[in-house]
C-alpha cells in the first residue's frame, strides 16, 4: 500500500486509509460526517484495516449521525440576525445582574473550537453558534464564562461556584460535548 488509499463503502461512503508511523493500532476518526480517516500502523496490512472497518460499520454509521447533528457554528454566522445577537448580549447582562457578576465587554464571534471564553480583563467572547442551542445550554455557557470573571480556571472552586447557580453544571458540560461539540 502507498501512504494512502480511498475505499468506498456503500453504507458509509469513502474511507481514507492512511499509513501512520505514530499509530499503534487501527484508529478510525471523523473530520466531518462524510470524511472518515483510518490510521493504519506500519505493521498492519490494508486487508486487516479493512476488516476492522467492516466490523465497526454500525458504530461508524451511528457516529456519522451524531456528528451531523452537531452545530456548525461557522455556517450559522451569516444567518444570525441583529435581533438574535442582541438576545445574546441582553442575556449576558441579565444573568450578570441577577447573579452579581461584573464583566468588561461582550464580543460575539465565529469560533471553531469553543463556545465561549473570558480574558484576564473579564472581557467575554461568545460563539455566535449559541443561538442554535436551547436556552438552558445558552445560559449554561454564559454563566460558565461569567463565573470565570471570579475564578480563572476549572478548579473545584470554579465548579462549586457554578454549581451554586446551576444545578449539576457538569451535566450541561457533558451534553454540550456529546450533542453539540465543535
Amino acid at each position: 500500500m502507498s501512504n494512502f488509499k480511498y475505499i468506498n463503502y456503500p453504507e458509509i461512503g469513502d474511507v481514507l486509509f492512511e499509513k501512520s508511523k505514530k499509530a499503534k493500532r487501527v484508529i478510525i476518526s471523523f473530520k466531518s460526517p462524510s470524511i472518515i480517516r483510518v490510521a493504519v500502523p506500519r505493521f498492519i496490512t490494508l486487508r486487516k484495516a479493512e476488516s476492522c472497518v467492516y466490523q465497526k460499520l454500525d458504530w461508524i454509521k451511528k457516529q456519522q449521525i451524531k456528528y451531523s447533528k452537531k452545530v456548525n457554528a461557522a455556517g450559522l454566522t451569516s444567518m444570525v440576525s441583529t435581533a438574535e445577537k442582541l438576545k445574546l448580549i441582553n442575556r449576558v447582562e441579565y444573568l450578570a445582574n441577577k447573579h452579581g457578576f461584573t464583566y468588561g465587554k461582550v464580543t460575539l464571534r465565529k469560533m471553531k473550537t469553543r463556545w465561549g471564553s473570558c480574558t484576564h480583563l473579564n472581557n467575554i467572547s461568545l460563539n455566535i453558534g449559541l443561538i442554535a442551542l436551547t436556552d438552558e445550554l445558552m445560559d449554561y455557557v454564559i454563566l460558565h464564562e461569567l463565573v470565570h470573571t471570579k475564578v480563572k480556571n476549572h478548579s473545584k472552586e470554579f465548579w462549586d461556584e457554578l454549581g451554586g447557580i446551576i444545578y449539576n453544571p457538569k451535566s450541561f458540560n457533558r451534553e454540550l460535548r456529546k450533542n453539540y461539540g465543535l
